[in-house]
Formats: C-alpha cells, sequence, structure tokens
C-alpha cells in the first residue's frame, strides 16, 4: 500500500454559510440557525430530528442483535455494524440489516447532507458503541480524520442515542470550533481503560481549547452530528447502566475514498481498520467522484419483517 504523504496531504474542507440556505434548509428538518452553528461550532444536537419510538424500538433490537452475534469483539469497537456477512470487508463483525436501515433512514442522510452542503452523500461506514455498565471503555479526545482514508475531507458522523448518554455513562464531549484547526498532532499512548491508542492529551489540547469542551446529554432516539476533524471523545462509563450508540459517517461524493493508503493512525499503531473492501453505499444523489470504488446505490430500506 502507497502511504507516502497522506498526512501531508489530508485536506479539510470548511463550508461558508451558504447564500443558499434555504436550499439547504429543504434538505432536511434543520432549521437555518442550527445549519449556521453547526458550521461555527463543528457539531449540532438537532431539535426536531430524531427517532419515532417504532424506529428507536427497531434500532435497540438491532443493537440487541448485533452484540449477541459478536462476543468476541470489543464492544465500543464494533465497526461496519451495517454489514451482514462477518467477511475481510466487515472485519469480522457480523452486522445486520436492522443498522442499515438505521444508517440508510432519510432523518439521518438529509441530516447529514444539510451539515455538508451537499446533494450527494455516501454512507462509508457505521460503528456502534457499546459501553457496558461500570466497565466501558474511555474513547479519547481524537479527530476522525486521522482515522479515514478521505480526500478531501468533507465527512461528517451522526451519532444516534440507542440509550441514554450521559457524562456519567461515558456519553460524548466535544470541543466547540476545533474543527476548524486542521489536523492535530496525535499520539500514540498506552491505556488498558481506552478503547483507542492514538490519540491527543488535554496537554496537547491546553486549557484554552478545553474551556470551549461540551458534554452533550442525549435521550434515546436523539442524534448528535460532528464534523471529521471535530475534537471530541468520552469518557469510561461509571454508572450502573448501559451506554450504547451508533455512529453513521457519511462524506460529500465529490471526495475520494482512497483504498491505496495507510492513515496516519493507521500507520502509528492506532485502530487498525481495513477499508480495501468495505462498499461506500451512496444513499442521497449520485457517487461524483470517478476513482471510487465499490460504489452500490443504497436508499431507504424496508421495514424488516419480525
Amino acid at each position: 500500500l502507497a502511504t507516502s504523504g497522506f498526512k501531508q496531504h489530508l485536506t479539510y474542507q470548511v463550508k461558508p454559510l451558504f447564500p443558499e440556505m434555504q436550499r439547504l434548509r429543504r434538505l432536511s428538518s434543520l432549521v437555518p440557525h442550527e445549519l449556521a452553528r453547526y458550521r461555527r461550532d463543528g457539531w449540532l444536537v438537532p431539535s426536531a430530528v430524531h427517532l419515532d419510538s417504532h424506529e428507536l424500538r427497531a434500532a435497540r433490537a438491532a443493537v440487541t442483535d448485533l452484540l449477541a452475534n459478536n462476543e468476541h469483539v470489543q464492544p465500543e469497537q464494533l465497526v461496519n455494524a451495517h454489514l451482514e456477512d462477518g467477511g475481510r470487508h466487515s472485519m469480522g463483525v457480523r452486522g445486520n440489516l436492522g443498522i442499515l436501515k438505521l444508517a440508510t433512514n432519510r432523518k439521518l442522510v438529509d441530516t447529514a447532507a444539510a451539515c455538508l452542503g451537499v446533494d450527494d452523500v455516501i454512507l462509508w461506514g457505521v460503528q456502534a458503541f457499546c459501553k457496558p455498565a461500570g466497565v466501558g471503555k474511555s474513547v479519547p479526545w481524537h479527530q476522525d480524520g486521522p482515522y479515514w482514508p478521505i480526500q478531501p475531507m468533507l465527512a461528517c458522523t451522526v451519532w444516534v442515542a440507542i440509550d441514554e448518554a450521559t457524562p456519567e455513562n461515558g456519553g460524548l464531549h466535544v470541543i466547540s470550533g476545533s474543527h476548524t484547526c486542521g489536523e492535530l498532532p496525535h499520539q500514540v499512548h498506552q491505556d488498558a481503560n481506552a478503547s483507542i491508542s492514538v490519540y491527543l492529551s488535554t496537554e496537547q489540547l491546553g486549557s484554552e481549547r478545553l474551556a470551549q469542551a461540551h458534554a452533550l446529554q442525549l435521550t434515546p432516539g436523539q442524534m448528535s452530528v460532528h464534523d471529521a476533524m471535530l475534537v471530541h471523545g468520552s469518557g469510561v462509563n461509571r454508572s450502573s447502566s448501559r451506554r450504547a450508540g451508533v455512529a453513521c459517517h457519511y462524506m460529500a461524493a465529490t471526495c475520494h475514498f482512497r483504498r491505496d493508503i495507510r492513515t496516519f493512525a493507521d500507520q502509528e499503531g492506532g485502530l487498525t481498520l481495513d477499508f480495501s473492501e468495505r462498499p461506500l453505499m451512496v444513499v442521497k444523489g449520485q457517487n461524483r467522484h470517478p476513482e471510487n470504488t465499490k460504489v452500490v446505490h443504497v436508499r431507504e430500506t424496508p421495514d424488516i419483517a419480525s
């Protein structure tokens, strides 16, 4: 695999406040001031976008099946949870159609499109993060960009709460505005209570950045959106309740998903992810980059018979 120069060429697109804000407003249930806040802060908890009771029940059932079928996998690292076969491109995780149904839900897809400011969107990954009560590991401060082979880095995550997410049970923390800082120097750390090993220390971030940290509290069915370059993380689960969430990763279909490189985090010994075989699922519009491969068109999946 070619590796040279990737870190230097990792780029990030900061989208300006669009004159066509009303067009983007029609893409989702986000209101204009929420889109402006997302551009400024790099994250958002939409006020009117959430799963209804039927969707939440289905998502919970899918996560229950996911955990039952993957007892050999660390529950904080259930990557490619939307892929059924458990083969190479799933990295051994046996996903299910219920997770795929969640990730292709129009609410999530349209929210991602509005935040990215595009009409064409690719779902390229889904990861479930399940922190068992009392023992769930932390995900230290990091940016997603160094882990992802996307150029330019116009991508986001829609994080869906399956259980209540609080600071006590390891809910997400974000640093507002950090998505505009470019790629920060992640380093290798050894921490048995952490689920990743390439991340940013509090000393690296400094008090000025940490002063912009916010704890996100989500009720089941609520969701947050964050930019690929936003500094974020979550603590260990010290509570008596499980904290489960599903992170759906989307990119603008104009981006190139680079299968020919190893990401910086992978080279440094962080979470190793095999990007060579996973499908790119066009969930809105069309693929717009001619060098993207293994492209499939997937629209919102129908209800799965119980």
